[in-house]
């Protein structure tokens, strides 16, 4: 019978098992334990305390402080007219999202109500669904009513653009 590369890391204080790595490609039977002897089994991160370490080099180029002939980055580079760009598609779908989630809501109420023919796990299932597209629809909808109407604290940054 070949055993299989298993490596223990640990031992846990209460039961004494071993952690197996999920590497090892068999199943490990606690019978093999045995063949480790005490001092394998008590190896632990101790013994690597005396290990110096050294800081890493640092690239002088990376730093952010404009005296430096560093290149230029637009993604840290935010002015007034970025933040005023109107993201289209992502207000189209938001709209989508909240007209679609308000369809399905209403559809599951006449259902639930019984203006509809349908049974109540359908309705329910509509609910579930409404729930989900309105809420998104509103809140991107919401922000881009806001920030159209310049109230503080809202833009369209906020807005992810697609």
């Amino acid at each position: 019978m070949e055993i299989p590369f298993v490596l223990v890391t640990r031992i846990y204080s209460k039961t004494q098992m071993p952690f197996v790595s999920p590497f090892s490609l068999q199943p490990f039977p606690s019978s093999h334990a045995l063949l480790l002897s005490k001092e394998e089994l008590n190896f632990s991160m101790a013994s690597k305390r005396n290990i110096r370490y050294s800081a890493l080099p640092t690239d002088e180029d990376n730093e952010y402080d404009g005296s430096r002939g560093r290149q230029y980055d637009p993604r840290f580079d935010y002015t007034p007219k970025s933040f005023d760009k109107i993201p289209w598609k992502s207000i189209a779908l938001a709209i989508v999202l909240l007209s679609l989630g308000s369809l399905l809501l209403f559809l599951s109420l006449f259902i639930l109500t019984g203006h509809m023919g349908g049974e109540r796990s359908q309705a329910y299932g509509l609910l579930a669904l409404g729930l989900l597209t309105f809420l998104p629809g509103f809140y991107e909808t919401r922000i881009a009513y806001y920030s159209w109407r310049g109230a503080k604290g809202y833009r369209f940054a906020s807005i992810p653009a697609y």
